[in-house]
C-alpha cells in the first residue's frame, strides 16, 4: 500500500521552471509485456537480441495513476521514457523534496542539456579523384572502402537506419530516391487534432503549442491550456479558447492572461458549462501562482460570441479539478477537489454580466487520500457523484435524492484498481488493471435505481494501458466512449444495452492523448492532443533560420544524406539503399536565430530513440553530446539518462553510432551518451586518414578517459574536409564541412552494408562492432582513434555461398516462365540496378527481332515523363513491379493476344540495356 502526505500535492510555481526526471519504483502490479503491440520487425531484431523476447519489462508503459499523480503535483509532464521508468516534468526547486517524498518515487536528477555537434567551418572545395560517378563523396568512402562493397551491388537495401537529428528536408536531388520509412518532430509543440464521424479524418486545427493539456471541444469552441510561448518571449500557462469560423480556427482568446485576472495567475485545469439554446458559457479554471506555490485557486468568467468577461475568483482556496453541469437553466453546479481528500460542491447563477455562487458544501471525503476529477450526472433531484482515489485506484462514490441539499456515500461498483473513468447519465465507465490479463480493460455500469445497484459488462480487449476516457449519451439511451491507450485513440459505441459495446475503432496512432467528444450540428466529434507531428521538414510556422541562412533541418540533412543520400555523378552516401527513419529532436535554432551550441534537454532525445526502436530500426545514428553537464568520473556509461537508454536500445538489437564530439584540449573528452556501453562512439579523421586533432582554441575530435579502462572511441571516419549537402543553397548545394558528425553516419552505413550482406547479425550489435574493429586499421587500439578506419568491404567477409551480387543495372529471370496467359494474369520483370536510373523503359521482341511492346517504367510515386530517378536496388517484389510497371499481360500495344513463342525482354537504361528470355504458352 502506497502512503501519501497532503503535502505532496501543492500548486507549482512557474518561476524558475526546470526540467527534471522522476523515476518511478514500478509500473504498478500486474503488468505484462504480452500484452504489448510489437511491429513486426521490432519483434524479430529483439527476438535475437539479448533481450530475446519480444517484450520486456522496460516496453511497458509509465503506470497512468502515478502520472496522474505527478501532473496535479503542479508539474508538466515533458516526455516519458518506457525504458527507464521515468518521465521528465518541468518544475521549479521547491517541488523537488515533495515529489522525492511521492512513495512511487524512486529518484529525483536533472534533465541534462545538449551541445549539437554541427560543423565548425568551412574548407576549400576539392576536386575529386576516382571513379566520376560518386562525385566529390569518393575520397571520403574509399578511405572507408565502400566502393568495393557497391561494386558487388550491395547498398544496405532492406535495412533500416535511424536519425536523431535536426530534421529532414527531403528537397533536395540527393535525396530524390531516397526510402523514407517514417518520421516524428519531437520539438515543435503540440497539435490539437479534431475528428468528425462525417468525414471520418481528422485534422489539425491548431498548431505549436507547447504542453498542451484538457482540450475540450464545446459547440464552436475548443478549450485548452498551453504554455504561451506561441504568443509571448516568455513563458506562462494560459486558458485558451479558440473560435470555428468555417473551415478555420481563426479567434484564440487568452482568458487567463494577467490583464483578466492578476499578475501572477497561471492556468491548471479548466470546466466549461453551455447556457440552454445559447452561445453562452460559464468558464471556471484552477490557477496556481508564481509567488505563491501553495496556492490553487478557482477562477470563473463568461464567454459569449467572442467577448469574455471575468469576475472574482471563489472565496475557497486549495482547490483543484473543477467540474461544471448544468441543473436549471440559469443555474450551474460546480464540483472540485479541495484539500486533497475532499469534493466540495458549489452552485452558480450566472448572467452575461453577473456570477453569483451560493455557497459551497461537502459532497465526498476520503481520509488520506487524493481525490482527482470529480464527476456528476443529474436527473431531476437525483445526483450522483464520483471521483478517483489516486492513492489506491479506488472510485468514491456519493448520492443526493433532494437535489444537493444532501449527500451520502454509495458503494462504488468497480472493485478492481482503477485508473480513469467517466459518468454519463446513468452509465458509469472505468478503466481497470485486469491483474490476470496483465493489462487494461473497460468495465461499463449501468444503474436504474441512483447507484443502489449496477448492470456492469466487461469489456473483452486488453490494452497495454489506458490513460483517459470521456463519455457522450446516444438519444435512445446508448453511449460513445473515447480513450486513449498508450499514445492512440479509439473510439467505441454502444446503441442501448450496456453489454452491447463494439468493437473500438483507431482515430489517431502514436503521440496522441486526453481526447474529449462531443455534438456539434448532429456530428460526432473527438478532440484531441498530438504531440509534435509527422513532418520534420523546414516549416516556417514551425522552425527558424540561423544568422548564416541555416534551416532548423539543415545538419540533419546533412548527416542523412552522408549515409542515405544518391545522385549519381555527383553524390553518393555510404549506404543508399537503406530506409531512413527520423525522428527531429534537436533544436537547430530559436526563435529569435541564436545559432549552433543550442541547449536540448535528453529526456527529448531519449523519447525519440525509443520511438525509433519501436518502429524497428536496426540502426540509430546520433550527434548528442552533453558537454559541460557532466564531470569526468560520471563519464561512465552509467550515469547520464541518454548514455543507460543507449545501452538499453543497444539490449534490444539496436546498433547506436555516436558521434565522439568536437572539442578543444580544454576540455578533449568524450561526452555523453557516447560513454555508453555497447554503442560505437566514432571519433574523426581527415580524408586522407590523419586522426583530426584537437588543441588550444583549436577544435578537433574528442578523445576516451585515459583511466576508463574501455576504449572510446571505438572507430574514427572522415570528420574534416567531408562532402556534404547544402540544403539552404540553391546554386553550390554541396560544400566541405568538419565535425564528427559527419563521421558516425558513415560507420552507420557500414553497418547497413553489412547487415544487407549478414541478415544474422540482425539483433546483434556486439558482432557488428567486433567485426567492424577487426577491420579497422590500428595495430593496436588507443583511446584517440580507437581501433581506426574500419574497412567496408572486410567487414562484409566472409561473404555468404548462397549470395548473388551484381554489378551493373540487369534483368533477373522473368516469372511465372513459362507464362500461361489463359490462367496467369501477368508476367513479372524483376530487375536490379547498381546506378539509380531515369526514363527506364522495357521492351519486348519477338526471336525474329519484331518489336510487341515498349513501356517506360515509374519509380514509386513518379510520373510517366518526369526525370523522376528508380534508386537503386533490387525489385523482386510483385506488387513493387505492378506498381513500377515491370509486367506485362500478353498483349500487344494495340490490345491483341501475342502467338506462342519465345520472346525476348529487354530492359533499357541510361547506363547501358540488359535482355532475358522468356515462353509464352497459349
Amino acid at each position: 500500500m502506497l502512503v501519501f502526505s497532503s503535502l505532496l500535492l501543492l500548486a507549482a510555481t512557474a518561476f524558475a521552471q526546470s526540467p527534471y526526471w522522476i523515476y518511478l519504483v514500478n509500473k504498478g502490479e500486474g503488468r505484462s509485456p504480452d500484452v504489448m503491440r510489437v511491429h513486426r520487425f521490432t519483434a524479430e531484431r529483439r527476438q535475437a537480441s539479448k533481450l530475446a523476447s519480444k517484450a520486456g519489462f522496460g516496453d511497458i508503459p509509465l503506470h497512468p495513476r502515478y502520472l496522474r499523480l505527478i501532473e496535479i503535483s503542479g508539474a508538466r509532464i515533458r516526455a516519458r521514457s518506457r525504458w527507464l521508468n521515468a518521465v521528465s516534468v518541468e518544475t521549479d526547486s521547491m517541488r523537488l523534496e515533495s515529489l522525492q517524498m511521492m512513495p512511487f518515487v524512486r529518484s529525483v536528477e536533472p534533465v541534462a542539456v545538449e551541445i549539437i555537434q554541427l560543423p565548425m567551418n568551412l574548407i576549400q572545395r576539392k576536386e575529386p579523384i576516382e571513379p566520376e560517378h560518386y562525385g566529390n563523396t569518393y575520397t571520403q568512402l574509399a578511405l572507408l572502402n565502400v566502393p568495393a562493397v557497391h561494386n558487388l551491388g550491395i547498398f544496405g537495401q532492406g535495412v533500416r537506419i535511424g536519425f536523431l537529428d535536426t530534421g529532414f528536408k527531403r528537397d533536395h536531388t540527393v535525396f530524390r530516391t531516397v526510402r523514407l520509412g517514417a518520421e516524428h518532430d519531437f520539438i515543435t509543440g503540440d497539435d490539437i487534432m479534431v475528428w468528425d464521424s462525417l468525414s471520418k479524418a481528422s485534422v489539425s486545427v491548431i498548431s505549436n503549442y507547447e504542453i498542451v493539456q484538457q482540450p475540450e471541444l464545446h459547440g464552436d469552441w475548443i478549450f485548452f491550456i498551453a504554455d504561451s510561448t506561441a504568443l509571448n518571449a516568455t513563458t506562462a500557462r494560459v486558458l485558451y479558447a479558440a473560435h470555428r469560423n468555417g473551415n478555420t480556427w481563426d479567434t484564440i482568446l487568452a482568458l487567463s492572461e494577467p490583464q483578466i485576472t492578476y499578475t501572477d495567475s497561471i492556468a491548471r485545469s479548466h470546466a466549461i458549462v453551455t447556457k440552454a439554446n445559447s452561445d453562452t458559457m460559464l468558464v471556471v479554471w484552477e490557477a496556481g501562482s508564481t509567488n505563491d506555490y501553495k496556492r490553487r485557486d478557482l477562477h470563473c468568467g463568461v464567454l459569449s460570441n467572442t467577448s469574455f468577461k471575468g469576475f472574482a475568483k471563489l472565496p475557497e482556496s486549495n482547490c483543484r479539478n473543477p467540474f461544471l453541469i448544468s441543473n436549471q437553466s440559469d443555474t450551474s453546479i460546480l464540483l472540485y477537489v479541495r484539500d486533497e481528500g475532499r469534493v466540495r460542491m458549489n452552485r452558480a447563477v450566472w448572467t452575461l454580466d453577473n456570477v453569483e455562487w451560493l455557497g459551497a458544501s461537502e459532497v465526498l471525503f476520503a481520509p488520506g487520500g487524493i481525490l482527482d476529477q470529480p464527476k456528476a450526472s443529474v436527473s431531476g433531484d437525483t445526483i450522483i457523484v464520483v471521483a478517483l482515489d489516486l492513492t489506491q485506484g479506488q472510485l468514491h462514490l456519493a448520492r443526493s435524492l433532494d437535489g444537493g441539499q444532501s449527500f451520502s456515500d454509495i458503494p462504488s461498483p468497480a472493485n478492481e484498481e482503477v485508473v480513469a473513468f467517466d459518468l454519463e447519465g446513468n452509465h458509469l465507465v472505468v478503466a481497470f488493471v485486469d491483474k490476470a490479463q496483465g493489462g487494461f480493460r473497460l468495465a461499463s455500469f449501468e444503474t436504474s435505481n441512483a447507484g443502489s445497484t449496477w448492470t456492469d459488462f466487461i469489456h473483452p480487449d486488453v490494452f497495454e494501458v489506458i490513460g483517459s476516457i470521456d463519455l457522450l449519451s446516444i438519444a435512445g439511451g446508448g453511449l460513445h466512449a473515447v480513450f486513449e491507450s498508450a499514445g492512440d485513440i479509439l473510439l467505441t459505441s454502444s446503441p442501448g444495452a450496456v453489454d452491447s459495446w463494439g468493437v473500438p475503432s483507431i482515430l489517431a496512432q502514436e503521440f496522441s492523448y486526453q481526447p474529449y467528444i462531443a455534438f456539434n450540428a448532429g456530428e460526432l466529434e473527438v478532440v484531441w492532443s498530438s504531440r509534435g507531428d509527422e513532418d520534420t521538414d523546414y516549416d516556417p510556422g514551425e522552425d527558424w533560420r540561423d544568422v548564416n541562412g541555416f534551416s532548423q533541418p539543415a545538419h540533419g540533412s546533412r548527416t542523412a544524406a552522408l549515409a542515405v543520400g544518391y545522385q549519381g555523378r555527383y553524390y553518393i552516401g555510404a549506404s543508399p539503399g537503406a530506409e531512413l527513419y527520423v525522428a527531429k529532436t534537436e533544436k537547430h535554432v530559436n526563435l529569435y536565430g541564436s545559432m549552433y551550441e543550442m541547449r536540448i534537454e535528453e529526456d527529448i532525445w531519449i523519447e525519440g530513440l525509443e520511438w525509433l526502436e519501436r518502429n524497428g530500426v536496426d540502426i540509430v545514428n546520433s550527434s548528442l553530446a552533453y558537454g559541460d553537464w557532466y564531470s569526468n568520473d560520471e563519464l561512465d556509461g552509467k550515469t547520464s539518462p541518454a548514455s543507460r537508454a543507449a545501452s538499453m536500445a543497444a539490449k534490444r538489437g539496436v546498433l547506436i553510432t555516436n558521434a565522439a564530439g568536437n572539442v578543444e584540449s580544454a576540455a578533449p573528452y568524450i561526452s555523453p551518451p557516447g560513454d555508453a556501453y555497447g554503442i560505437i562512439t566514432v571519433g574523426g579523421v581527415d580524408t586522407l586518414g590523419n586522426w583530426w586533432e584537437h588543441g588550444v582554441g583549436v577544435i578537433g575530435s574528442a578523445v576516451g578517459l585515459p583511466d576508463d579502462g574501455r576504449i572510446k572511441p571505438e572507430l574514427v571516419a572522415p570528420a574534416a574536409g567531408v562532402y556534404v549537402i547544402d540544403v539552404d543553397d540553391t546554386i553550390s548545394h554541396y560544400f566541405y564541412g568538419n565535425g564528427t558528425s559527419y563521421a558516425a553516419p558513415l560507420v552507420a552505413g557500414i553497418a547497413a552494408l553489412m547487415l544487407e550482406v549478414h541478415s544474422e547479425y540482425r539483433g546483434d550489435p556486439e558482432t557488428i562492432i567486433s567485426l567492424l574493429q577487426q577491420s579497422a586499421s590500428a595495430s593496436s587500439p588507443n583511446d584517440t582513434i580507437g581501433y581506426g578506419i574500419p574497412d567496408a568491404y572486410q567487414a562484409i567477409l566472409p561473404l555468404p555461398s548462397n549470395i548473388d551480387t551484381f554489378s551493373r543495372n540487369e534483368l533477373l529471370p522473368p516469372y511465372p516462365n513459362p507464362f500461361y496467359p489463359g490462367s496467369q494474369a501477368l508476367i513479372y520483370f524483376p530487375f536490379r540496378l547498381n546506378k539509380a536510373s531515369t526514363r527506364i523503359r522495357l521492351r519486348i521482341f519477338t526471336l525474329s527481332g519484331e518489336r510487341v511492346l515498349e513501356k517506360p517504367l515509374i519509380p514509386p510515386g513518379g510520373t510517366e515523363g518526369t526525370d523522376d530517378e528508380i534508386a537503386i536496388g533490387t525489385y523482386d517484389d510483385p506488387a513493387d513491379l505492378e506498381q513500377i510497371g515491370a509486367f506485362w499481360n500478353g498483349l500487344t500495344e494495340n490490345g491483341k493476344p501475342v502467338a506462342s513463342g519465345l520472346y525476348l525482354v529487354v530492359l533499357s537504361t541510361q547506363y547501358g540495356s540488359h535482355a532475358a528470355k522468356f515462353l509464352l504458352l497459349r
